[in-house]
Parts: structure tokens; C-alpha cells; sequence
């Protein structure tokens, strides 16, 4: 429960400061842009399709990567800080995908004031798989380099796969390459394909974060 709080009190509240300052940059844009012609796609679809899972990418590596040696050298161990740095994710994940689909709301109120064209946003649910299976394939990439150094380059193959299934239902996330017809074969499934994602990004990270060699600074 410490690791929980902690995390919340520091690496959430800093992911919420640039989620807010995003959000402002989003909306200030448009406005920008309307200077010169008119506005015809999201800013904030840009931030949320795109941006936002590859910034929760980069936490997912900040947790294992930078903070679970301090934790396990202040005297918790790795399975504490698993659970703590799970929960934490996920607690983190639902107020992002949350805060997302609020701001589709605010600006979807102010593009429809300003008569501008807009793009098309999935559910807060999509966003929540999306974001839940990026940050702990995130994980589980930092994990296994740190386990295995060098041969951790074995584990962005299959957290490329990973992080291919909730993406591709995402409007505005991009094409993904050779794989263009993943969304038709995964159907309706593909809430349930991205859940077992999360699932095995999950059960990797901590059978290799279990077992991480932790090295410690010296002065």
C-alpha cells in the first residue's frame, strides 16, 4: 500500500500535470491553426490516439527501469513493489482513458461552437485497453532488458505484438505495417484479444522482474 501511495503522489500527479498541460496545448491549437485555414482534425485525438500511449509506454519503463532498484534498496522486496507498481498502472491507466474521453467532450463542445470539422474517437473503454496493455509492455521491455541485458532485444517483438491488439480498433492511431488486416480478423473479439494482451504483458513483466538483478550506485 506504501508503493501504491507513494507512485500516486508522485508519478501520478506528474503524469496528471501533463495530461492538463496537453489538454491546454490541444485546445489552443485549433485557434492557432483556424488563423490560417480551416480546422478539419482533433488536436486532442492527436495527444490521446497517439501521444498519450507512448508516454505511458515511457512510465511503464520509468517504474521498473528507475524505481523498483530504489524500492528493493530501501528495503522492499520485488514482489511488493510488483503489486504496488501493478495496482498503480492500472489506477493510472482508468484516470487517463477518463480524462481522455472528457476532454473528446470539451472539445468536441468547442469545435461544434467554432463550426470546425472533427475526427472520430473511440469509447473510454478502447482507450483504457489500449493504454493498460502499452504500459506494461512497457514494463515488461524494461524488465527484460535489465534481466538480460543485451538479449532483451527479444522482448520488443513480442511487445510489439502485444501492443498491436488494442490499437488497432483506435481512430487516428495509425497504420500498422504488413499487418493491415489485424482488425477485420480480430471482429468483435477484439476487447477480449485485448485483455488477454494485457494479461500476458502482465504475467511477463513480473516472471521477469521477479528474478531482475538490482544494482545499486556507489559513491
Amino acid at each position: 500500500m506504501k508503493i501504491f501511495r507513494h507512485l500516486t503522489t508522485t508519478v501520478g500527479l506528474f503524469c496528471v500535470l501533463i495530461a492538463a498541460g496537453a489538454f491546454a496545448l490541444a485546445v489552443v491549437t485549433p485557434f492557432a491553426v483556424d488563423a490560417f485555414t480551416r480546422v478539419e482534425l482533433s488536436s486532442w485525438n492527436v495527444v490521446v490516439s497517439q501521444i498519450a500511449r507512448w508516454f505511458l509506454f515511457w512510465v511503464g519503463i520509468y517504474l521498473i527501469h528507475n524505481l523498483l532498484p530504489i524500492a528493493v534498496a530501501h528495503g522492499r522486496t520485488r514482489r511488493e513493489f510488483l503489486a504496488g507498481a501493478s495496482a498503480f498502472a492500472v489506477a493510472l491507466v482508468l484516470v487517463m482513458a477518463l480524462f481522455g474521453w472528457l476532454g473528446f467532450l470539451v472539445e468536441g463542445g468547442i469545435y461544434s461552437a467554432m463550426d470546425w470539422g472533427s475526427d472520430e474517437h473511440a469509447s473510454p473503454w478502447a482507450y483504457f485497453l489500449m493504454f493498460l496493455v502499452w504500459t506494461f509492455v512497457g514494463m515488461f521491455c524494461a524488465a527484460a532488458f535489465d534481466r538480460y541485458g543485451s538479449a532483451g532485444v527479444f522482448s520488443v517483438p513480442v511487445g510489439f505484438v502485444l501492443a498491436i491488439v488494442p490499437t488497432v480498433r483506435i481512430p487516428g492511431s495509425g497504420n500498422i505495417p504488413f499487418v493491415r488486416n489485424v482488425p477485420s480478423l480480430l471482429g468483435a473479439g477484439w476487447h477480449l484479444a485485448s485483455l488477454a494482451a494485457f494479461v500476458v504483458a502482465l504475467g511477463l513483466t513480473w516472471a521477469v522482474a521477479r528474478t531482475m538483478p538490482v544494482r545499486t550506485r556507489t559513491s
